[in-house]
Parts: C-alpha cells; sequence; structure tokens
C-alpha cells in the first residue's frame, strides 16, 4: 500500500515538475499530535475508559473460566443430554464476550475518532495556513497511516513545517 502511494507521488512529481517547478514541503502530523495537551487529555479518558470495559470483561471471562472448572469436575454425573446443553450454554457465552470485546473495541476507536476530530481539523487547517505563507504547492507527511516511514530527501530542514504547525495549535 505505502509502495503504491509512494510511486502515485513520484509520478505525480515528475508530470508536474515537467510543467512547472513545485515547492514541496513534509511534516510529521504524529510529532505534532504527541505535542498538544488536548490529545494527551484524550488519551487519558481513552485510557480510563479501556480499563473498565477491560475490568469488565476480565470479570465476565473469569467468572465463564470457573463454571466452566466447575462443570469440568461433575460432568461425568451429568446425563449426555445435559452436557450437551452444559457445553452449548458456554459455547454462547464465549461467543458472546467475544461479541462484546469487538463491540467495546469499535465503541472505542469511534470515541477516540470523535473526540480528535476537532483537532484533526484544527492540524489540517494550521498545515493549509502554513503552506499557504510559505507558498508551497504540496505538504507530504513523512509517515504513512501505519506508522511506516515514507523515504524521501530534503536538502533544506525549512520545507519541514510540523513546528509551524504545531506553533500554530499551540496558539490556538
Amino acid at each position: 500500500m505505502g509502495k503504491h502511494i509512494v510511486a502515485v507521488l513520484v509520478a505525480l512529481l515528475f508530470t508536474v515538475s515537467a510543467q512547472a517547478q513545485i515547492k514541496i514541503g513534509f511534516m510529521n502530523p504524529a510529532e505534532v499530535l504527541a505535542q498538544i495537551e488536548e490529545v494527551q487529555i484524550i488519551e487519558q479518558e481513552i485510557q480510563k475508559l479501556v480499563e473498565t470495559r477491560d475490568a469488565d470483561l476480565l470479570a465476565r471471562t473469569t467468572q465463564l473460566q470457573q463454571d466452566f472448572a466447575t462443570y469440568e469436575e461433575g460432568k461425568t454425573v451429568l446425563s449426555e443430554q445435559a452436557r450437551a446443553e452444559k457445553e452449548q450454554e458456554f459455547l454462547d457465552r464465549n461467543e458472546a464476550l467475544e461479541q462484546d470485546r469487538e463491540t467495546y473495541l469499535n465503541e472505542i476507536r469511534q470515541k477516540r475518532a470523535q473526540m480528535m476530530t476537532p483537532i484533526i481539523e484544527r492540524m489540517d487547517t494550521a498545515i493549509k495556513v502554513t503552506a499557504e505563507e510559505m507558498g508551497l504547492d504540496l505538504v507530504l507527511n513523512q509517515m504513512t497511516s501505519y506508522g511506516d516511514a515514507i523515504i524521501f530527501f530534503s536538502k533544506e530542514e525549512r520545507l519541514n513545517i510540523t513546528s509551524l504547525v504545531l506553533a500554530k495549535l499551540q496558539a490556538q
């Protein structure tokens, strides 16, 4: 995926550079986000939510394991039908736990996205303003959305607008 993005960017750069000289800046959004106090507060809130949900799931999982251990000890006295029903009950409870876990992970992702959206929008605005002030035609991200570094070279550190974007966000 990252290779395709880089290939498209390179093709775009060669196409555009044949027409006119473009000015490209770059930045590291992860570095900016790591230094914004609001992001740290959001991460703390998300962490509390995760801990609460994890405690609930852990309690339910522990109870399921204890119930299963009790069942294993006494299953020899149960009829075949009673064993099958009990085992189906354990399978159903385990499946419900897995579904609840998936639901909770989705809720956490949605909550994080909802809380981060205003910050991301402000960062996007700061990037646009900085790019306009510097006369940049394009701003590259140093990382992919998966955290992989994009390999590129800039002989001019002044084209790294990370600190300028961070300053604009902190001034708001």
